[in-house]
């Protein structure tokens, strides 16, 4: 009985670490949106292109529309991938971003 809650215990442990692993990219100001078919890219002052997402994905267009509004206001914004191995200074047109947080500074 004791293995089997230890066991329960690392599983749950390792679970609840993997679910928390992602790559968040530093905040930058939005300079360019583009919508290519289905695929929605973004370019951050700073930064190559990278996906934002696919239209038909949950999420993307909310993140998208985070995304206008802050590039009209000329604010920052960050992004979050799931892989915490993602390179926020590489070109990626393939993985869509996770998350989207706006700054209002």
């Amino acid at each position: 009985m004791k293995k089997s809650s230890y066991l329960m215990l690392a599983v749950g442990t390792f679970v609840s670490f993997s679910a928390l692993a992602r790559k968040d990219c530093p905040p930058a100001v939005v300079q360019n949106i583009q919508i290519e078919s289905n695929h929605v890219l973004y370019l951050q002052k700073g930064y190559p292109w990278r996906r934002l997402g696919v239209l038909d994905e949950p999420g993307t267009r909310e993140r998208l529309s985070a995304l206008l509004a802050a590039q009209m206001a000329g604010k920052r914004v960050s992004m979050a991938y799931k892989d915490a191995a993602y390179d926020c200074s590489s070109t990626n047109y393939s993985v869509s971003a996770y998350l989207l947080r706006t700054y209002s500074d």
